[in-house]
């Protein structure tokens, strides 16, 4: 039988593990995420795992296996995440991307705080764009917003909190729409049957059941196998991401808000309700709980994971992850479609977005 694999969390030392030979888990777990996602490679830059689930030939530090607990209502969760985060008598430091997960956060810590001064919104253009009405709400509580561009050089000190909506994606599947548009008829049938569909051998598949038969919960579908995959293998402990502009020596700081056992042991046992049978249904409990805290009933029935309609009025679209050229494109009423970018690219000040988005919003 095939040993199974262990945890490992990557260090910077993945990105130039391409100078020594790949072993044979390592070959596994890019053919596998092959399935999920065509933008993952042995070089590894973009959705590199942060932690590997298998025997690596390079160093890395343990961490634990998730543990099952008896879980509580989300909402509960999201009320203690906060309070506990609340209750350390730091300056909180939320970075707030638009999205559902950071929205989520944001909304619960919102009303959470013991006063206005013990928190921060850092965000960036595309928060702004991507949710703009749960901007306006975020004044009502007149607590200071940092624009992520303006104040990205200061460092944090020692009495800073800084928290990220990550791990999010790692607790539901991280179910982009790309891979939905694809693959949708496939996400409730048997995950053999479609392994085997996308031509791999009984072999691989034999060893993916031997991972798979790892988890606490039933692994039975495709959307169950995804799950699987992010959950188990690329869950993160401890996240660095893009913090090397101004963390380098002080990444103790950060705490992803999803990042718990008892979010854990919530997806472990409530992973099915977080697809439904349209995209707009991904993450339909995160959304729900926001409807408590901020009720706007488009976000809650319409927002997804990358665009919606709050943000279709501006008609932006991203040129590239990591490569942009522009900082949106727009399109006005004569149906032209204008890019901008700012002399300061890829720094965007504050003034410039919402000079462009003024802009925009006179001429669609």
């Amino acid at each position: 039988m095939v040993k199974l694999p262990l945890i490992a969390k990557a260090t910077p030392s993945f990105v130039n593990f391409l100078n020594t030979p790949l072993t044979e888990d390592d070959k596994f777990l890019f053919k596998l995420n092959t399935i999920w996602s065509n933008e993952a490679d042995p070089i590894g830059y973009r959705n590199q795992p942060r932690y590997y689930k298998f025997n690596q030939h390079i160093v890395f530090d343990s961490a634990p296996d998730p543990k099952l607990t008896n879980s509580k209502p989300l909402n509960v969760l999201i009320e203690d995440r906060v309070n506990q985060l609340a209750n350390k008598g730091k300056l909180i430091k939320m970075f707030w991307s638009g999205g559902i997960d950071s929205t989520l956060a944001t909304a619960a810590l919102l009303p959470a705080i013991k006063h206005k001064d013990q928190l921060e919104i850092y965000l960036t253009c595309e928060s702004l764009r991507e949710n703009p009405l749960f901007y306006d709400y975020i004044q009502q509580f007149n607590v200071r917003v940092r624009m992520w561009s303006d104040d990205w050089a200061i460092p944090f000190g020692p009495k800073d909190l800084v928290v990220t909506g990550t791990s999010a994606d790692e607790i539901t599947g991280s179910l982009d729409r790309s891979f939905y548009d694809k693959q949708k008829v496939w996400l409730n049938q048997p995950w053999q049957i479609f392994f085997k569909a996308q031509g791999f051998d009984a072999a691989f598949i034999e060893r993916c059941d031997q991972l798979f038969s790892e988890s606490q919960s039933p692994i039975n579908t495709v959307f169950d196998a995804r799950w699987w995959f992010y959950f188990y293998i690329r869950h993160t402990e401890f996240v660095r991401r893009d913090w090397g502009y101004n963390l380098e020596n002080n990444l103790n700081c950060v705490e992803a808000f999803y990042n718990t056992e008892e979010f854990d042991s919530w997806s472990l046992q409530n992973k099915e309700s977080v697809i439904g049978s349209e995209y707009c249904n991904y993450k339909q409990p995160f959304k729900d709980v926001i409807h408590r805290y901020w009720p706007n009933k488009d976000f809650q029935l319409n927002k997804e994971k990358v665009t919606s309609n709050l943000s279709i009025q501006w008609v932006i679209k991203k040129m590239s992850i990591l490569n942009q050229q522009y900082l949106f494109i727009y399109k006005n009423a004569k149906g032209e479609f204008k890019p901008f970018r700012p002399t300061q690219y890829p720094f965007v000040s504050k003034k410039d977005v919402l000079n462009c988005l003024e802009q925009i919003q006179h001429e669609i």
